[in-house]
């Protein structure tokens, strides 16, 4: 009875809700469809970071050169003169996509005089010679420029002349336009005054134009044509279906009055009320997620609460959110009192629609589980269940190294010499494990983490160091691969070549363990966002103080080691996290620096003691870059 009552009216609710949706939608066309949205997000997120890198690539690029000696003499010369040092003294040369121009502002007023241009009929921009940082477009092309002034050497003509260095890049915009079009959008992008269409418009009074600007460029916005919403809804249908749903819903309740407490019993053959229920289903591992992006009307992420079942994992608590995921402490019961503790991450369900988000999410799950280190969280499953994604992981009961530093630095303590050199030497070990994993064929996974950061190490009451979050590892196997010239990562932690787009390696990630080693051992925060720090040039990066400088009682050799790990060029950098944890393995040898698991336990249980958070925050690992 209650079993052909459930039934019976959600087979009514169905029925009627599609009745209620096809009276209300009926003949009603236009408007901007999910997909549509989703691509046209994606568009602008795209467009946002290529414009962002390429603004930090161009400036970095212009203030370097702007205090080079030869083109301080450049500068001072005519444009004969200063042809003739190309090749000789000017001895540096554009990069792929990269215009340079030198020139001159006279004093007096009038327009600027270019005296050389590199490559030789470069595109140049109509701002160069205009001090600042421009976008412009140039048909197919979003030229990006920024210009800074160089005193010329020549003292005497300085007081006639300015010199001036200009530095363009250029986004080919094809790509991302053609993605649009093949979402089924049209429209157009604008650059200030300019205009560039994809699609096919519709006519200026035909559609409705909606603009999404690009955040980090004033005056760069695409401008979808949206068409008009036409048509009205049918009385009789929306009517008839209301009463239909209504019916359906009496019998729901009726079925649940009357049926078994889903607490004791009750069973489903529907594995989307079972997740639902908090009935405890046969055990199961997940549905494999080959990729596929449509998320499930019957996404269970918005009702998760203890309880709950996700899967065969019942719901303890939420521990945090992220920005793809939310995380839940969960278990598993088997026979003989067998339990086991996880921590779930569930995707954002608005994410779970945008294809190249899904793939980002599962690349994180694809990767990690391919290294089995104990300095790495570990992966346990991955898969979909009803529409959510799901991502099961090691569930480590401490707390992440970020909120150790931040109590200890509030309370002005300092963390012990030996237990700092002891975590970095963990979270090398495990990054250096993550950098040589291979594929079952032997074949290198090339794996890179990219967000090295206090934030992403987990510390155990046990004294275990693991490294997580790989939601945007860098693989040369992965699918979710990044667009060229796009940034991820903290740009406060990210070594420069990531922080302009160019290709990484693992140095990458030895500068960023460089960059938490400093903060752990002299309790000063750093900043090296290359933005941020792009007027100070390249000479004595990364502009911080010795470390021993700080704190007395380090290792001087310390400050050698840390401060080349951090070296503009990845060249001067240890090769890779083995070398980089040999050499404070060396240290702690030398003046007698052991540190055990057990010395970093209690350290992080002192500090524990004066938060006033829960202790275990695994959930703050799971959260990913947007």
């Amino acid at each position: 009875m209650a079993r052909a009552a459930l039934v019976a009216g959600a087979a009514l609710l169905v029925a009627g809700g599609g009745a209620i949706g096809y009276g209300v939608t009926r003949e009603a066309v236009g408007g901007m469809t999910p997909e549509n949205t989703a691509a046209m997000v994606t568009a602008v997120a795209t467009l946002d970071g290529d414009l962002k890198a390429a603004r930090a690539a161009v400036e970095q690029r212009a203030k370097t050169l702007a205090d080079v000696g030869t083109v301080r003499a450049a500068v001072g010369t005519d444009a004969a003169t200063a042809m003739d040092m190309v090749g000789r003294e000017i001895a540096f040369q554009p990069e792929p996509g990269e215009v340079i121009e030198l020139g001159q502002l006279p004093r007096s007023g009038g327009a600027p005089v270019s005296l050389v241009v590199l490559p030789e009929g470069g595109m140049r921009s109509t701002f160069s010679g205009q001090t600042g940082a421009f976008a412009e477009l140039m048909q197919d092309r979003l030229l990006v420029t920024q210009t800074v002034t160089v005193a010329p050497s020549d003292a005497q003509l300085a007081e006639q002349v300015a010199g001036f260095v200009t530095v363009s890049r250029s986004l080919d915009l094809v790509p991302a336009l053609d993605r649009l079009a093949a979402a089924g959008l049209s429209g157009r992008i604008e650059v200030g005054e300019r205009r560039r269409a994809f699609g096919t418009p519709p006519a200026e009074d035909q559609a409705v134009w909606q603009p999404m600007p690009i955040p980090s460029q004033p005056g760069v916005q695409i401008v979808a044509a949206v068409p008009p919403m036409t048509g009205g809804m049918s009385v009789p249908v929306v009517g008839a279906g209301a009463g239909a749903a209504a019916l359906g819903l009496i019998l729901v309740l009726i079925g649940m009055l009357t049926g078994k407490d889903r607490r004791t019993g009750a069973s489903t053959s529907d594995p989307a009320l079972q997740a639902r229920a908090g009935s405890t289903p046969p055990p199961a591992t997940l549905t494999p997620a080959p990729g596929d992006p449509g998320a499930s009307p019957s996404s269970i992420a918005a009702s998760i609460g203890p309880g709950t079942m996700i899967g065969r994992w019942e719901v303890v608590r939420r521990l945090g959110s992220g920005g793809m995921a939310d995380v839940y402490l969960a278990h598993v019961r088997g026979e003989a009192g067998f339990e086991k503790l996880v921590a779930l991450k569930v995707m954002h369900p608005h994410l779970a629609r945008i294809p190249r988000a899904v793939e980002h999410f599962l690349d994180e799950a694809r990767l990690a589980a391919r290294v089995t280190h104990p300095n790495i969280v570990q992966i346990q499953d991955l898969g979909k269940i009803g529409g959510d994604y799901v991502i099961a992981m090691e569930y480590v009961e401490g707390v992440d190294l970020e909120r150790l530093l931040a109590s200890a630095r509030f309370a002005q303590r300092l963390v012990p010499v030996h237990v700092g050199l002891g975590i970095l030497c963990r979270i090398c070990d495990g990054l250096h494990a993550a950098h040589t994993a291979t594929a079952g064929d032997g074949t290198p996974l090339g794996i890179i983490h990219r967000d090295v950061k206090s934030a992403n190490v987990l510390v155990s009451k046990q004294g275990g160091v693991k490294v997580v979050d790989f939601g945007i590892a860098k693989a040369a196997t992965q699918s979710n691969l990044t667009v060229a010239g796009e940034t991820k990562g903290t740009p406060s932690m990210m070594a420069p070549e990531q922080r302009v787009g160019e290709k990484v390696d693992v140095r990458a990630d030895v500068y960023s363990v460089a960059a938490v080693g400093y903060e752990v051992l002299t309790g000063h925060a750093v900043n090296l966002d290359l933005a941020a720090l792009a007027h100070l040039g390249i000479d004595n990066w990364p502009h911080l103080p010795a470390p021993s400088s700080l704190r007395a009682e380090l290792p001087p050799e310390l400050d050698g080691i840390l401060l080349t790990a951090m070296a503009f060029e990845r060249e001067r950098r240890p090769g890779d996290c083995a070398s980089f944890a040999a050499m404070f393995e060396a240290v702690m040898q030398r003046h007698g620096l052991a540190c055990s698991d057990k010395d970093i336990a209690r350290w992080a249980e002192s500090e524990l003691a004066q938060l006033y958070v829960p202790a275990d925050v695994s959930g703050d690992a799971a959260g990913t870059p947007g």
